[in-house]
């Protein structure tokens, strides 16, 4: 977790441990970083949108992207889904290396496997599933899996010094190379996954050491955020002794070619990677987003619902929702066929305004991501659909409360909330539901991500789920909120979902006085020596519908002695106010009877006959008073008194 003064949030940066053991050797490389190697993608097949859908095309390599196979003969091996029919067909690699194979509508379906000799080494891919709906392409590279492995307990001393990789390489898995940005003595091992590009977390990676008495010693360590697993202090070590690391990653125990640290002046790294299928279950191909494809019609747009198994639903009611700028919506519906593929045309190109897919399944509402429409291109938007489940024991979450200090004595609490439902259903609870922010949150917004999920109206301390939550993913529901404090923040807030870790992440000068599990510690920085000025707190599981209490104490407040002086001025201003309105000079009885005396006169002058009479009595009585005051002493009227001083 990475923030001082800016908003707090999660990040998780794929490769990032090559890219620390490069850094050394940064200024060698050529602008816009390293490229990947393609023998560590050879044999991978990848769902490619520019490919026609239902087909293949494979690219032989000998070696780099610089060599590529012409002429090479390329088989393709095909299996239907019954296993019942086989066949291999061959296609030649052009000047680029390329061989494509189109017409496998008879084993839709099924799997494909593609095979070539290269310069004598037989190189094949992962198997290919085969639709109707998605094209592939495959690299075969020659020296792919050349690494090695090392089997367990091996005696065997480096039979060679560890390949280091030169210019804009990428080190292969499994095998040890010099790192100048590691401390001598110290290994580095990386867990990584290439099919996702994505670290191994909280993975046991095992160093086994063999000297050359046969003697042998195992140390662990654990994988950190960024896949990383450190081994430091072997510039110790005697001479001559072997080191083979080893995990055990989610394809199986990976182990690294035997290395030795002997006689360098720089620490070692070795990457320990998946490359390969799972080997627990099937592998679901990724779904690809709405995007324009030329083969298809402006103002059409074809929707592709597959179920769990990446197989075509026939009969799922599909509807492309258009929505202005007004909020005025309108719907164009159709239905998939046999093949799951549901095509809607003739959608206007006219006027401005967001379309996004919607589908109905297993009384579930699905929808996709927004698009637009393009006047020289349809789009094809690609959809999954699962069973769904209102079982809460399936889903499982994880929250983090960020909190900073804001101005006006406000807080900011970046939330941070993941969820991931196990099995092969979707959780739906059968209606739209509400997930509210912490109690008194205000100017509440959805962060990034979870806009495709969350849906949020101006002002609402709350935002809703509108759809399945799918199965398989980390699904992220974070937002962001304000609290009002005194220099203490309260955090109320209760679990939607189980959670089974949570976390408070809080700047230096602040602290969590309440809530906090353990005392806090503070995460590494991404080199993983130095720390940054963030203090974490466990605040550990929390079951569905019960609450967090924290406090968060230390927050900065505007000063006190303004605020009791605006007040006091205020005040003062009013009171002299009122003082004055209270001393202001009054006009005497005399002159209010004279002025009266005028107006009545005026309003005489101006009546008719038979409106005089009650207008000449009012007169009457204004001319006895006056009678009257002269009468008097002219002291005795204060008002007169007044005047005559004046």
């Amino acid at each position: 977790m990475t923030a001082s003064r800016r908003p707090l949030r999660a990040a998780a940066l794929a490769f990032l441990f090559v890219g620390t053991c490069l850094a050394g050797q940064a200024s060698a490389q050529p602008a816009g970083g390293p490229p990947i190697d393609p023998r560590a993608m050879s044999g991978i097949p990848r769902a490619d949108p520019q490919t026609e859908p239902g087909t293949i095309t494979v690219r032989a390599l000998l070696g780099s992207f610089s060599q590529p196979a012409v002429g090479v003969t390329v088989e393709l091996e095909l299996k239907s889904q019954d296993g019942s029919k086989t066949e291999t067909r061959t296609a030649v690699a052009g000047q680029d290396g390329r061989a494509n194979f189109t017409d496998l509508a008879a084993f839709h379906g099924g799997t494909a496997v593609a095979r070539a000799d290269l310069d004598g080494e037989r190189q094949s891919s992962q198997p290919i599933a085969l639709s109707p709906t998605q094209g592939y392409r495959v690299l075969l590279v020659k020296g792919a899996g050349s690494s090695g492995a090392a089997s367990p307990g091996s005696t065997a001393g480096p039979a060679a010094p560890p390949s280091q990789p030169g210019p804009g390489e990428v080190p292969l898995p499994g095998v040890a190379f010099t790192n100048p940005g590691t401390p001598k003595g110290t290994l580095l091992v990386g867990t990584l996954d290439l099919r996702a590009g994505t670290p191994l977390e909280r993975v046991k990676v095992r160093l086994v050491l063999t000297g050359p008495d046969g003697k042998v010693e195992t140390r662990e360590a654990i994988s950190d955020g960024r896949g990383t697993a450190r081994f430091p202090g072997l510039d110790e070590l005697a001479a001559n002794v072997s080191l083979v690391a080893e995990a055990d990653l989610p394809t199986g125990t990976e182990r690294s070619q035997p290395f030795s640290l002997t006689g360098k002046d720089v620490g070692m790294a070795v990457v320990l990677a998946v490359i390969g299928p799972r080997t627990a279950g099937p592998q679901r191909r990724q779904m690809m987003g709405p995007r324009a494809v030329p083969t298809i019609l402006p103002g059409s747009v074809r929707v592709t619902v597959v179920g769990p198994d990446d197989q075509p639903i026939n009969g799922v009611p599909v509807t492309i929702v258009k929505q202005d700028s007004t909020g005025f919506s309108k719907r164009f519906e159709d239905a998939t066929g046999e093949d799951g593929v549901a095509r809607i045309a003739d959608i206007p190109l006219t006027g401005e305004g967001l379309f996004h897919a919607e589908a109905s399944y297993a009384g579930a509402p699905w929808k996709s991501s927004f698009f637009t429409l393009d006047e020289r291109m349809g789009v094809a938007v690609e959809m999954r659909v699962y069973p769904v489940t209102t079982d809460l024991t399936r889903v499982r979450s994880a929250v983090q409360f960020g909190v900073e200090s804001m101005e006006n004595d406000l807080a900011r609490v970046d939330h941070l909330f993941q969820v991931y439902v196990d099995g092969d259903a979707a959780y739906w609870p059968g209606k739209p539901y509400k997930l509210a922010a912490a109690d008194g949150a205000t100017g509440l917004v959805v962060r990034d991500r979870a806009d495709q999920v969350l849906e949020h109206e101006a002002e609402a301390p709350f935002t809703t789920v509108t759809g399945p939550l799918p199965p398989g993913e980390l699904i992220d529901l974070s937002t962001a909120y304000l609290l009002e404090h005194d220099g203490t923040a309260e955090i109320h807030w209760a679990a939607p979902f189980p959670i089974v870790d949570g976390r408070a992440v809080v700047v230096d000068g602040l602290k969590l006085t309440k809530g906090a599990k353990k005392p806090p510690v503070k995460p590494p920085h991404e080199n993983g020596e130095s720390r940054v000025d963030l203090n974490v707190y466990d605040v550990g599981a929390m079951p569905q519908g019960q609450a967090y209490d924290l406090v968060v104490d230390g927050l900065v407040t505007r000063p006190r002695t303004y605020k009791w002086l605006g007040l006091g001025f205020g005040l003062f201003v009013a009171f002299a106010c009122g003082l004055a309105f209270a001393l202001r000079p009054r006009a005497s009885l005399r002159e209010r009877l004279l002025k009266r005396k005028a107006a009545l006169l005026r309003k005489l002058e101006a009546a008719g006959p038979g409106e005089r009479e009650p207008i000449v009595a009012a007169l009457d009585q204004v001319y006895c008073q006056l009678d009257a005051l002269d009468s008097r002493p002219r002291h005795a009227d204060p008002g007169a008194a007044w005047q005559d001083k004046a």
